[in-house]
Formats: C-alpha cells, sequence, structure tokens
C-alpha cells in the first residue's frame, strides 16, 4: 500500500505540474510565435535527453523503429506542440486543459478503429461524459468576449489533441522493441527537425521566427526553466504513478488537471471558480474514471 501511496500522490503532482505549465506557459503563447516556442522547448528537451542518454546509455534499435518514432514526433512535437500554443494564445490555460482530455477519448477512437479493440458500455458512457463536459466548458460565453477567437481557438486545440492521439497510437507499436528515454529522444528528434525544415516557409516575409525569443536571454531563459519543469516534473510523475500505481487508476487521477487550474486560480489570482467550468471538470474526470473502471475493477 505504501508504494501504491506513492503512486498516488505522483499522480496528483503530475496533474498539478501540467497544470502550472499551462498557467506559465500562456503568457509566452500571448506574445511570441507558436512554431518558435514548440521549436525552443524541443531543442532544449533534446539536450536534457542526450546528456542523460550519454550518462545511463541507450539501446540500439533497426531503422522502421525509428521511422515510426521519428514520425511519430512530427505529428506529436512538430505539429501537436504548436497548436497547442496557438490554442493556449486564443483560449484560457482552463479551456486548452479541458479540451486535452479528448485525447483519451481521441485515443480510444483510434484503437478502435486501427487496433481492433472493443469497448464496454462503461466505456462508452465515460466517452461521453468526456465529450460532455469538455461542452460544457468550451461552449459557454465567450472567454474574452471575442467568440471568433474562442472558435479559433477550439480548432486548434481539438487538432491538436487530435494530432497527439494520432502520435501516441504510431508509436505504441513499437515502444516494447525499445527504451523509453531513447523513444522519447527520437520523438523529440522529430519534432524539431520538422519544425525546423517547415517554420521558415510558413514565417516567409515575416522576418525570423525565431528572433522574438532569441533577442530576450532572460525571456528564452525563462521560458526553458519553465519547460523543464514541465517537461520532466510531468514526465516523470506520471511514469513513476504508472509505474507503482495501476494504469486505470494513474490515468485517472492524472486527468485531474482541470481541477488543479481551477485549484491554483483560486488560491493564487484569488480567482473565484466559475460554477460552468468546475461542473464541465467534474465530469469529465467522472468520464475518464468510467472510461478507466473496467481496468480498475478486473
Amino acid at each position: 500500500m505504501g508504494l501504491e501511496l506513492v503512486g498516488i500522490l505522483a499522480a496528483l503532482g503530475s496533474a498539478a505540474t501540467w497544470a502550472v505549465g499551462a498557467l506559465m506557459l500562456k503568457p509566452f503563447a500571448e506574445r511570441l510565435p507558436a512554431m518558435g516556442l514548440a521549436f525552443a522547448k524541443g531543442v532544449f528537451g533534446l539536450v536534457l535527453l542526450g546528456g542523460a542518454m550519454l550518462l545511463i546509455g541507450s539501446e540500439s534499435i533497426t531503422w522502421p523503429v525509428f521511422s515510426v518514432l521519428f514520425l511519430s514526433g512530427v505529428l506529436g512535437i512538430g505539429v501537436a506542440d504548436t497548436l497547442f500554443f496557438k490554442a493556449l494564445r486564443e483560449l484560457s490555460s482552463h479551456s486548452v486543459v479541458q479540451l486535452m482530455l479528448l485525447g483519451q477519448v481521441a485515443t480510444i477512437g483510434m484503437a478502435v478503429v486501427f487496433l481492433g479493440e472493443m469497448l464496454g458500455w462503461l466505456q462508452w458512457v465515460g466517452v461521453a461524459l468526456v465529450i460532455l463536459g469538455v461542452a460544457v466548458v468550451l461552449l459557454g460565453p465567450a472567454e474574452d468576449g471575442d467568440g471568433h477567437a474562442t472558435r479559433r481557438g477550439v480548432f486548434f486545440g481539438l487538432v491538436s489533441v487530435l494530432s497527439m492521439a494520432a502520435s501516441v497510437t504510431m508509436a505504441k507499436g513499437v515502444l516494447d522493441e525499445v527504451d523509453a528515454l531513447t523513444a522519447t529522444f527520437l520523438r523529440i528528434s522529430g519534432g524539431v527537425v520538422s519544425l525546423f525544415l517547415l517554420a521558415p516557409l510558413f514565417y516567409l516575409g515575416k522576418g525570423n521566427w525565431l528572433s522574438p525569443l532569441l533577442s530576450d536571454w532572460r525571456l528564452a531563459l525563462r521560458f526553458c526553466a519553465i519547460a523543464t519543469f514541465v517537461t520532466f516534473g510531468g514526465f516523470f510523475l506520471s511514469l513513476l504513478a504508472m509505474k507503482l500505481t495501476p494504469l486505470a487508476i494513474a490515468n485517472t487521477l492524472l486527468s485531474t488537471e482541470p481541477l488543479f487550474v481551477l485549484l491554483i486560480m483560486a488560491i493564487f489570482y484569488r480567482e473565484r471558480p466559475d460554477p460552468r467550468r468546475l461542473a464541465g471538470s467534474l465530469i469529465g474526470v467522472l468520464g475518464v474514471g468510467f472510461i478507466s473502471a473496467q481496468s480498475i475493477m478486473t
């Protein structure tokens, strides 16, 4: 029970870390190019992971495994991270985190279609509750009085979620053939290379796409520090939770990010939780619980 309690605390700590990260990254997303932020986050992650691989070592892998993980990174980091920052510019941190719950639904849908997995009735109820919870939060009044911006932000968030779900589905089939550190390094490499090659085309005629971030070294350093906190705090604690706690329980606890955003806003920003957002968050987390219920009971 002791180790399982550590796993439960790790899952809650990971959810809190991602919630804090969304709040801290929003000012950057509002001021700086999304592709530049995704690229900087990826490069810094490669440096840190590369150092860890030099210390710990890595396994040799085959070209097919390399290709799948690299392409998974192009989709999951090059595309999904960029659109995440675009969504964060248009929506509140809470709305973006709430949208990410749809990743559960998207991943399940892809597993049913491409991997032939079957869902029980409890899981279908969970899927419906997650969608309902997200709808309750996002279909309310526009956050800044700009309905167009909100719709655009929801679009960016949805495509980000779908891209990440497809990326995870791609990588799932080869994870047994490579260690987690190497797999993460290769996925980030795919994202960084794709951004380096494609970003100049998107910003053609708009100046250097990295200059807004590189022009202020203090700003760049602060962003890298936040990215490190989010990547290693959220990633390490989530892995620890999955190692020490049944996956279904860990998955449910990790989905409490929207509740942590509301809690942090209430404590540190003195912002009273909006009843609609609170209700939507609780419904979404309950939905993830239903999705995981079958695994918990078996």
